[in-house]
């Protein structure tokens, strides 16, 4: 699965990249990833958790800025391969 992200800057390491990504509260949460993962705006995500109607509950490659290794997110914030 992929995910909508924002990349923001580069990371800490040579091949880490910083993506923002909007939760469904509506929040941002700031992750460090592998270059590797993001691909034209999209971060690729194992498959979800838990789903509702709306929005999916997914575990984050590594910790958020602010601590969470899961979040909610949109639904339509997902695409089935990257754009």
């Amino acid at each position: 699965m992929f995910l909508k992200c924002t990349p923001i800057m580069d990371g800490p390491g040579p091949l880490e990249t910083i993506v923002k990504i909007q939760t469904a509260e509506g929040t941002q949460e700031e992750v460090a990833v592998y270059k590797g993962l993001v691909n034209n705006g999209f971060l690729e995500v194992g498959p979800p958790i838990v789903s509702t109607s709306d929005k999916v509950l997914i575990e984050l490659p590594t910790e958020s800025a602010s601590g969470r290794w899961r979040i909610w997110v949109a639904d339509s914030q997902f695409s089935s391969k990257a754009a």
